[in-house]
């Protein structure tokens, strides 16, 4: 029996040749880890942890141990032996932001592992701002990316632009359309992307009068979305990271993804907060005083009498029956009020190893600046539920969010020009509230703000927003790296919208009639994309491929129903109520389907290669024109891992060079512009309707295309705790989408075709990270951005004989401004002055036609010379301070674009006029004469206003987000049974510092409503 024994003992290590070992590898949180390399050390066998942090291995030898390596926890080394065969590793986490996990497209990734451009904001960004549009919360916070703000009234749109304007107007003249991103909720391309869903005009929609200065302006679809639920937004830049989207992502991609439950004890999250909002930096308006001198020395300019005889051209009963001793600062009235703001939400969540769940309600309030009964209110709801099974093969992942939003405002957009009033106008109400329409014989027609100044508030115009999103995906993995999965995802975003002029809002002398107007406007779009992965390793390598394709397809249906004749207010908000009734529809439908494909390789964690390819199918072209094939590649080389440099440079922590080069493309030109298309007739003949031709077809066009082209270093410095990314990109976009303007003789005014047109965006962008101080009761974090941007118009073969000629100037930005050169204010007429094109001075400047610039010179743009932000983040126990700055310096109009008429008529100005205004010959002043009725100075300020001398600086640096919170410690909450409790005062937009001639830098629009200063407190409980 010893002889057995001994036998037996010298054997045992061949027991263990050949031994398969399996298990699973997680983090303290219990979170699956993926990618973890498994070594067996002493030998070349290596092997890879799977999606749901499974390996599997070969041991062989005396005492085999296996080294667990990765790039965000500690290295574990383990002796194993033949008594376990199915292992369960604990890695500790040692992250830094290197290792976060970012969302890209189709999978996540780590900036460490990653080759392409990609920017992330968490949710602790998120939840630091109070702000109701997620669009909101990007603001300075990303290079390469402008967020501007179209108002600051609740539920106002944004713009939102990745590295620039890509692509010419479509039609010469017109508005050109910014270049959005594709944005992403879940997995699902959002049913209105950034589009403003509202088709009438409100305070917040004026539309695209030069008065209002706000074509962008409209109410944003992304109200939809509650903040409080989203876990995080990624911005998708370059070809490497967005070629894959293929046309869609020509113009970037960003990706919002809501919160999900987590393993562990069911748990319920509570947020309120509550506070106030008040206008932000704006301008004074002058009092009584100021203005009637202002007027007495427009009358005495112009040699004329005031009197108070209607319809006679000095005609001034602001300075003949007016009180000259009243004095109303309706600015503060209107615009001066605080408004309220009320957030609160409740989640609970959890969940085992298998299934993870978490449901979400919300409710926001956002009260307006305006005096009335006008709000912002959003209901929302989400739910998300995660399943793996037993067997770890079939995952299930489940995401829906629903909000109802109700918007109530006037439909008048001259409410944001009613405090131009005259201070010492007369009250336009009587006691009981109602409108009072003459004063002493004086009819009360406002200023040019139409009417009595109240009517608008009459005017109501509400908005109903019900907004759905839901993705399901479901995958299975066949054998061990391979899977196979499906998303089916649905979006929409329905609106009902109402604008009603009551007989209230009517001045009851001209017989008036009462009004409506109805509308609904409804987006779809649902997505289907099976995918097959395969994920392996060999040797050093790491490698992935996915193999994909795409169904998609959107619809807009709008309605638009116009009632008038109403005899009776009550009835107004019903359309049988009234008996004339006109009614237009419109459905657009597009459809797109794609194959892709994405290889990805990582050797030894130092050399990294992406490869992606796409090709798109379009129902915007015609037969032979519908496919277009895009794709990237991308290569990275992490040099701080390299032997020679580890060793020898300590203080290096991380070192990659980075590139990408990928062809993306555009199909945004509109639908159905490759046939004939007809519409009936507005009017009929013989009783009977005819029809129109829309368009004239042309099926030869076909795809635009991007090249990006990106090199980046990145650096880490003292293990990490100063990370530095510096990227360049350079933008080519050609074979532009743009509708040629044609002879009126053709029967049409355009026709869709490319043009060879190429558009360049080039540009710098930084990035710091930094843990200043790191001590066991203070930290200090800060982060930076910034980025340099450039744009020009590289070549426009036959742009003189277009009609963009005297629009785009080759080597100039896209954007570039031409118009009259302003020579100052002449001193003998006070008029202003210009140069004409051959650098003479003259008074009746010549402007831009068909024919030529004339007198039109180059004004340069507005971009933006560079922007980006600033954080700060500083913790004392249980104290913790935030606060953001962001920056941008630029050029834009001040607030001489936006005046109506010329200062000395019937209206208030700025206060910032007095004293620059021209009064006798020989004066040398900046501002012309004044003018107490319709002249010569009205034509030369409609001049003036198309020149440089309403362009000047409108840098800022705005402390954007100020955030300040105490959560109560351990031992205390433990007493009163609760998880965590914290609570914490946030302010928005708190102050701007600019040189600025105006109200806001951002808006740049004398009467509109700059982004509101919000202050708030509340408490974050966690049960």
């Amino acid at each position: 029996m010893t002889k057995f024994y001994i036998l037996l003992f010298l054997l045992l290590p061949a027991f263990t040749f050949g031994q398969v070992i399996s298990g699973t590898v997680s983090d303290t949180h219990d979170k699956l880890l993926s990618g973890v390399t498994v070594t067996l050390k002493g030998t070349p066998k290596v092997t890879f942890t799977n999606d749901n942090g499974q390996f599997k291995i070969k041991i062989f030898g005396s005492n085999p141990m296996l080294v667990f390596t990765a790039t965000n926890a500690d290295t574990l080394e383990l002796k194993v032996g033949t008594e376990k065969k199915e292992l369960k590793i604990i890695l500790n986490p040692r992250l830094t932001s290197l290792d976060e996990v970012h969302v890209i497209a189709y999978g996540t990734n780590t900036q460490r592992n990653s080759v392409g451009s990609t920017s992330k904001i968490s949710s602790s960004d998120i939840q630091q701002q109070p702000v109701t549009n997620p669009l909101a919360a990007l603001e300075g916070r990303v290079p390469g990316l402008v967020v501007t703000s179209t108002s600051g009234m609740p539920g106002a749109s944004f713009t939102v632009q990745v590295r620039g304007q890509n692509t010419l107007s479509t039609v010469a003249g017109q508005l050109s359309p910014k270049d959005q991103p594709l944005f992403i909720v879940d997995g699902v391309p959002f049913a209105a992307q950034n589009g403003n869903v509202n088709q009438f005009q409100s305070i917040a929609s004026p539309g695209t009068g030069s008065v209002y200065s706000n074509p962008y302006g409209g109410i944003s679809p992304f109200n939809g979305l509650n903040p409080s639920d989203i876990e995080s937004i990624e911005v998708l830049k370059d070809a490497d990271a967005t070629a894959i989207y293929g046309s869609r992502g020509g113009n970037g991609v960003i990706l919002i993804t809501t919160k999900k439950g987590k393993i562990g004890r069911t748990a319920l999250d509570l947020t309120f907060d509550d506070g106030i909002s008040v206008l932000g930096r704006s301008m004074s308006m002058m009092n009584t005083q100021q203005y009637l001198q202002m007027r007495k020395d427009a009358y005495a300019i112009d040699g004329g009498t005031p009197n108070n005889t209607l319809y006679d051209p000095n005609y001034a009963p602001d300075l003949t029956v007016f009180d000259q001793n009243r004095y109303t600062d309706w600015k503060n009235y209107f615009i001066g009020n605080t408004a309220h703001h009320l957030n609160t939400s409740a989640a609970i969540s959890g969940g085992n190893a298998n299934t993870q769940f978490r449901i979400a309600g919300g409710f926001n309030r956002d009260t307006y600046i305006y005096p009335g009964d006008y709000g912002d209110n959003r209901f929302s709801f989400s739910t998300n539920l995660h399943h793996l099974s037993d067997n770890k093969k079939l995952t299930l992942d489940f995401t829906s969010s629903y909000s109802y939003d109700k918007n109530k405002s006037s439909g008048n957009p001259s409410l944001l020009t009613a405090f131009t009033l005259e201070p010492n106008y007369p009250s336009p109400v009587d006691g009981f509230g109602k409108l009072i329409w003459t004063y002493k014989d004086v009819p009360l027609d406002g200023s040019y703000a139409a009417d009595s100044p109240y009517a608008p508030f009459r005017q109501i115009y509400q908005i109903n927003n019900n907004t759905l999103n839901s993705n399901l995906l479901i995958g299975y993995e066949i054998v061990r790296g391979l899977t196979i999965r499906s998303s089916f995802g649905y979006s929409n975003a329905r609106n009902n919208e109402f604008s009603g002029l009551p007989l209230s809002a009517q001045n009851p002398g001209f017989n008036p009639q009462a009004a409506a107007s109805f509308g609904t406007n409804d987006y779809t779009t649902w997505i289907i994309e099976p995918q097959l992965e395969y994920k392996n390793n060999f040797k050093k390598a790491i490698y992935s491929f996915l193999l994909g394709s795409t169904f998609q397809e959107n619809q807009n249906k709008s309605t638009d129903i116009e009632a008038s004749g109403y005899i009776n207010d009550d009835l107004i908000e019903s359309v049988s109520g009234s008996p004339v009734q006109t009614a237009s529809d419109n459905t657009l439908q597009y459809k797109y389907t794609a194959v892709f494909a994405r290889f990805n390789v990582r050797w030894d964690n130092k050399y990294l290669l992406d490869i992606n390819g796409r090709r798109d199918g379009s129902s915007r072209f015609g037969p032979g024109k519908q496919f277009g094939n895009f794709g990237s590649a991308g290569a990275g080389w992490v040099f701080s891992e390299e032997n020679f440099l580890r060793n020898k440079f300590p203080v290096l922590s991380f070192g990659k060079l980075r590139a990408s080069y990928g062809i993306a493309g555009s199909d945004a030109i509109g639908d159905y512009n490759f046939i004939s298309r007809f519409a009936p007739s507005l009017y009929n003949y013989a009783g009977t309707l005819g029809y129109l031709p829309q368009n004239l077809a042309n099926s030869q066009f076909g795809w635009a295309t991007t090249k990006k082209l990106e090199f980046a270093l990145e650096l880490g410095f003292l293990q990490d705790r100063f990370l530095i990314t510096t990227a360049w990109y350079r933008n080519r976009t050609g074979n532009q989408l743009i509708s040629f303007t044609l002879p009126s003789q053709t029967g049409f005014s355009s026709v869709v075709e490319n043009s060879p047109a190429q558009v360049q965006n080039t540009g710098w962008e930084f990035s710091l990270q930094a843990k200043v101080l790191n001590s066991k009761n203070f930290k200090w974090n800060t982060t930076f951005n910034g980025t340099i941007p450039s744009n020009k118009l590289l070549a426009f073969p036959g742009l003189s004989n277009s009609s963009f000629a005297t629009i785009y100037i080759i080597g100039k930005s896209v954007n570039e401004l031409t118009g009259f050169k302003t020579a100052g204010v002449d001193s003998q007429t006070g008029l202003f002055q210009f140069y004409d094109a051959a650098g003479k001075i003259t008074q009746n400047p010549v402007p831009r036609n068909g024919s030529g610039f004339n007198d039109y010179y180059n004004l340069g743009n507005l971009d933006p010379k560079f922007y980006g932000g600033m954080q700060n983040n500083f913790t004392y126990k249980n104290f913790q301070l935030s606060v953001f700055l962001a920056f941008t310096k630029q050029m834009g109009y001040n607030y001489l674009k936006s005046l109506y008429a010329s200062p000395g008529e019937e209206y208030n100005q700025p206060a910032a006029l007095l004293g620059k205004y021209w009064k006798a010959p020989g004066d040398n002043v900046t501002f012309q004469r004044l003018s107490s009725q319709y002249g010569a100075a009205d034509v030369a300020l409609a001049n003036y206003q198309k020149s440089n001398g309403v362009i000047s600086d409108a840098s800022y640096i705005r402390v954007k987000t100020v955030s300040f919170s105490y959560s109560l410690p351990s031992a205390l909450i433990k007493k009163i049974g609760v998880k965590a409790l914290r609570v914490y005062v946030n302010a928005q937009n708190l102050f701007t510092i600019t040189g600025y001639k105006g109200g806001d830098p951002e808006t740049q629009n004398l009467y509109g409503v700059s982004p509101l200063k919000t202050i708030t407190g509340g408490l974050q409980l966690n049960l």
